[in-house]
């Protein structure tokens, strides 16, 4: 229970931390990984958005943690325009949960990129070894050496 307390007090600061930090240069250079993960985007990606646009009467949605400026707006709307080779109707919308980050997201499809994403990814590993620790046998010497001595006698732990 402590550890499980600890890990998720250890993530709360971080992001808390991150939040914090996000300052014009940060947010313009989470843009910028963003626009160039959009362009990065493998075929079946591509086609998936494209099919998702089809099949919707709303428009692609982009948040971001910050109010993107203009000149970011723009350079994302060009980088999806010619990924999907169209012409995308975008609403933009600011959203703190989406901690020093942008996603992308049309009719159920997303592409994103955030540093929450990688908070979670560690807090997704650190969970499993938490899990793996908690079910590996205890070695019985190995038990008995954290714990610490009593004196019987005395009735009083040894430090």
């Amino acid at each position: 229970m402590i550890a499980n307390r600890t890990r998720d007090e250890v993530f709360a600061i971080a992001r808390k931390t991150l939040s914090d930090l996000a300052a014009a240069s940060l947010e313009e250079r989470i843009s910028d990984v963003f626009t160039c993960r959009v362009r990065e985007m493998n075929n079946e990606a591509k086609e998936g958005f494209a099919n998702a646009l089809r099949g919707s009467s709303t428009p692609m949605q982009v948040r971001s943690a910050f109010e993107l400026p203009s000149q970011q707006r723009d350079s994302i709307q060009r980088a999806i325009n010619e990924t999907l080779s169209a012409d995308v109707v975008i609403c933009y919308e600011t959203a703190p949960d989406v901690i020093s980050g942008i996603e992308l997201t049309a009719n159920g499809r997303k592409i994103a990129w955030s540093i929450a994403d990688y908070l979670m990814s560690l807090e997704t590993t650190v969970t499993e070894l938490m899990k793996k620790q908690s079910t590996a046998p205890v070695n019985p010497k190995a038990k008995a050496q954290l714990q610490p001595e009593t004196n019987l006698a005395a009735g009083v732990e040894a430090k």
